[in-house]
């Protein structure tokens, strides 16, 4: 067995060896019961150590992909006598961001990043050109640290379809809703300081927090939100400084919040004196016409920080957002950001204020919302048709993604075949707090994948499933 090692590479060559052998396995390529080259021999094919083989074998029978038999050898186990380690696969998942996966030879399932065919890149290229002829050099200077005042000026106007009525004075451009966490987190919270969450939530917010080492206490979604007396016991007891949500198609869950328990939270903010950052990342995705009504318009007692990036219906690479803010933290969230970055960088904000002046950004939401609903519909379709297989937990009505349950035994099993076979998915650990796999869920996108991927996608995930229990599990083309 000749491998494909190589010596340079920084992960150690054992662990190279090891998860080689062990996608041969999880793709059929070796049969169940097939005996392993010897140590000496596999050794000698690769020009290795025998001790790193041994140690590569041993790893492999830690976790049953491989079992042994005292004076015969190493044999491959049978699929349903393997057991892949929670923390999956270190080789792969070395190459993949939790929140920016790169995943271009696969269907990707995981990302909540649009595919690069849906960037309008001709039109928003003709508003760069524009930018450069009417403002040369003064497109690379130092902006504003708060923002370009004519973007700032225009998304104020535009907030008023959202019924958020806020002067331009409010509004901090920032580099992504990443960078609008960090500085909220910079300001509100210092080391044992508690904050609350929705579960599951976003973890670059979770990271944010546990940065600044944050006691974060989680909240389970259900279709309204979250659990409104349970939180209100919580606050009554405990004084919390800020809540983080995203009340509208949140992610991962998908559920938009009801009327009902968007009045009741900014009231318990009010009343137990906490700020709400209210991260609306994906609302512009609204296949039914759904009422989506922000909590910063109905914020009566200025408790609501809104954030907005442009990052999923848009370009991510832009690195532009906003936030809305309360007068009276003004100062400190400018300050802050200056010293995060002095500001956000001028060409983009400049190029934006034309795109968004010239009607193409109107036009290319109605775009995006015509083409991912029909893979919204067709990957629903496939999740209520394999009812055996797939929970969906809630229903969305707008958004990119489903949070799924995996009906059958053996979670880590199914997460790391399915990635061994071209289809990449993000399981739950990626969206709490304690970073493990305990309900078998995942968050399945189609942000990244077209109409013929999701059908090939879920063909290859359902292909899996069902062959769970088989020795001969071979790779679904």
């Amino acid at each position: 067995m000749k491998l494909n090692i190589n010596k340079d590479f920084e992960h150690p060559i054992y662990l190279q060896i090891y998860n080689i052998i062990k996608e041969y396995i999880l793709k059929g390529k070796l049969k169940p019961n097939s005996k392993l080259p010897a140590v000496r021999s596999l050794a000698d094919a690769n020009n290795l150590n025998p001790s790193t083989v041994v140690k590569a074998y041993n790893k492999l029978e830690e976790e049953t992909l491989i079992y042994k038999k005292v004076g015969s050898g190493s044999f491959v186990s049978s699929s349903k006598d393997i057991h892949i380690n929670e923390d999956y696969d270190d080789f792969v998942n070395k190459r993949i961001d939790s929140t920016q996966m790169n995943l271009e030879n696969n269907i990707n399932f995981a990302s909540a990043t649009p595919s690069h065919d849906l960037f309008p890149i001709q039109d928003f290229k003709k508003s760069i050109n524009d930018v450069l002829d009417r403002d040369g050099g003064k497109a690379f200077d130092y902006q504003n640290t708060q923002g370009f005042i004519p973007l700032r000026k225009q998304i104020s106007d535009l907030l008023f379809s959202k019924n958020i009525s806020s002067s331009y004075e409010d509004i901090q451009i920032v580099s992504g809703a990443q960078q609008a966490i960090d500085i909220i987190s910079k300001i509100f919270i210092s080391e044992g300081n508690k904050i609350a969450v929705e579960s599951p939530t976003y973890s670059g917010a979770i990271a944010s927090f546990k940065e600044r080492k944050a006691l974060i206490y989680n909240f389970d979604i259900n279709i309204n939100g979250i659990n409104m007396e349970d939180f209100e016991d919580f606050v009554k007891k405990n004084k919390i400084n800020i809540f983080y949500t995203m009340p509208n198609f949140q992610n991962p869950s998908g559920v938009k919040w009801s009327l009902e328990n968007k009045k009741k939270i900014l009231e318990l903010a009010k009343k137990h004196d906490f700020y709400i950052i209210e991260d609306d990342c994906i609302s512009e995705l609204n296949y039914f016409n759904e009422d989506i009504t922000t909590l910063k318009s109905l914020d009566k007692y200025n408790k609501v920080i809104y954030i907005k990036s442009y990052s999923k219906v848009f370009m991510p690479g832009l690195r532009l957002g906003f936030m809305v803010f309360p007068k009276s933290l003004s100062a400190k969230i400018i300050s802050t950001k200056y010293s995060s970055d002095i500001s956000t960088t001028g060409l983009n904000q400049r190029a934006f204020d034309i795109y968004l002046k010239s009607g193409e950004y109107d036009k290319h939401i109605k775009k995006i919302n015509y083409l991912f609903k029909k893979r919204f519909l067709i990957m629903k379709k496939l999740l209520k048709n394999n009812k055996d297989i797939f929970d969906l937990m809630f229903e969305p009505k707008g958004g990119l993604y489903f949070w799924v349950k995996y009906k059958k035994e053996n979670f880590s099993n199914f997460i790391y075949k399915s990635r061994v076979n071209g289809v990449s998915l993000l399981p739950e650990k990626y969206f709490n707090l304690d970073n493990k796999n305990t309900n078998s869920l995942f968050r399945l996108s189609f942000a990244n994948a077209n109409f013929d991927q999701i059908k090939r996608g879920m063909n290859v995930l359902i292909s899996l499933s069902k062959n769970d229990s088989e020795d001969n599990i071979q790779p679904i083309v």
